[in-house]
């Protein structure tokens, strides 16, 4: 308990440049926001976008609702994609795995990723309103990419909480997981590493599409649970390719020192999770290798983005054998890009106990009170929503969609923990 209330103080004092309010309240009201003030968990506005739905298999699953609009934060569709997905479905999962309370939730969000697995193995990620299944438009196809991995991280993530409880499920889910396995196994094995540069970059070519290093991340931390979970070595072989991928797509000197390319000669902070994935996959292989390239990152290009302000993407050429930037954006800046970072450095601090990892973290995590380039409250705890992005210094996109206010979430919770 008191390490909790600890961790409780020192978020709220990283996040008291927040507005306050001259509304008086009622001192049941002052009791409630003070729990929500020292908590900064409140999943009010994710329980907003939870909904309940009878699929057309005829299981009771639930759904997250993508887009929530400003001001009244309705609900909106895309008319191509549909008002749901995988992927935030999933990571409400992995959100909730981590809160008290939360089973029956992640049982029905966890029917709707099976009602989602393809026949092919891989993962649609979208459905439309009639919850019929959009398998064709391109961010929605069932294949090795960005949604499936997610779906198999939120899996492995949900598992444990409901197998004793729920074992038919979890029977499920297990063969839904060997399915995808089995299609990732081969899928990998046809990705074959040869000598490869864009603009004098060294990049690697047997990662999910030839050098997604950013999707490898989100593969290899579906694969450190399954690892665990069954102690089958045979896992280490894809663990090794993807770690040894995402290491060969790192910048080795220069003011970029340690940044690890997403793809090709690209980094971009959105889903930019490698040097989490490498801190996990080193800790579960004893491979130093790994966690030396996460901590690179961390400790060198991780401070140059504090100084320099977080990016939404730079792009990067080797001249004169120095590594340049000849392409960058500043924004939108998003939680999905704070996230990442925040995660790496609370992992580096739970293996190391580097008391410079936490002050890390307090730096990022402050981007959601107002440390950010538009001085804006980001993440409001009254009501747990996360506005959609910074567009500018002056400009804020003020929708709540599902992916903001989870990643919002996920990020304060992962910083809680460090003193638990």
């Amino acid at each position: 308990m008191k390490a909790m209330i600890t961790a409780c103080c020192l978020f709220f004092c990283l996040m008291s440049c927040q507005d306050s309010s001259s509304v008086k309240t009622s001192a049941i009201d002052q009791k409630v926001q003070t729990q929500h003030e020292t908590s900064m968990i409140n999943d009010a506005h994710l329980n907003y976008l939870y909904k309940k739905v009878s699929l057309p298999n005829g299981r009771e699953a639930a759904i997250i609702h993508i887009y929530s609009d400003y001001p009244d934060y309705s609900f909106d569709i895309e008319p191509k994609e549909g008002f749901t997905c995988v992927d935030d479905v999933a990571r409400a999962i992995v959100f909730l795995a981590g809160e008290q309370g939360t089973k029956e939730r992640i049982v029905k969000l966890t029917e709707f990723l099976l009602y989602m697995q393809n026949e092919n193995g891989w993962f649609n990620n979208f459905i439309w309103k009639d919850l019929s299944i959009n398998t064709t438009y391109q961010t929605t196809v069932a294949e090795p990419s960005w949604w499936s991995w997610r779906a198999y991280w939120a899996l492995e993530k949900g598992l444990p909480i409901y197998q004793d409880t729920h074992p038919e499920l979890a029977e499920r889910v297990i063969h839904s997981i060997d399915r995808l396995l089995e299609n990732t196994q081969t899928y990998l094995a046809s990705m074959q590493q040869v000598d490869n540069k864009i603009e004098g970059v060294q990049i690697a070519t047997n990662l999910p599409y030839e050098s997604a290093a950013d999707q490898a991340a989100v593969l290899l931390l579906g694969l450190n649970q399954t690892y665990a979970r069954t102690k089958d070595v045979a896992l280490e072989k894809m663990m090794r390719q993807l770690s040894d991928g995402i290491i060969r797509m790192q910048i080795s000197d220069g003011p970029l020192k340690g940044m690890l390319l997403s793809w090709q000669n690209i980094w971009h902070a959105y889903g930019n999770a490698q040097s989490y994935a490498l801190l996990k996959t080193g800790q579960a292989l004893n491979e130093k290798a790994y966690t030396h390239a996460a901590l690179k990152e961390i400790d060198s290009f991780y401070p140059y983005l504090e100084e320099h302000g977080l990016l939404n993407e730079l792009k990067v050429e080797y001249k004169d054998e120095s590594p340049q930037i000849i392409e960058q954006k500043t924004f939108p800046q998003i939680a999905y890009g704070v996230r990442p970072i925040v995660f790496a450095y609370v992992e580096a601090f739970r293996q190391t106990r580097n008391k410079k990892y936490r002050t890390g973290a307090g730096f990022w995590i402050k981007w959601f009170s107002g440390g950010n380039d538009a001085k804006a409250k980001m993440y409001d705890v009254s009501t747990g929503r996360c506005f959609d992005g910074i567009q500018s210094e002056n400009e804020i996109n003020k929708n709540s969609g599902a992916e903001s206010t989870i990643e919002a979430l996920l990020s304060i919770q992962a910083f809680n923990t460090m003193n638990e």
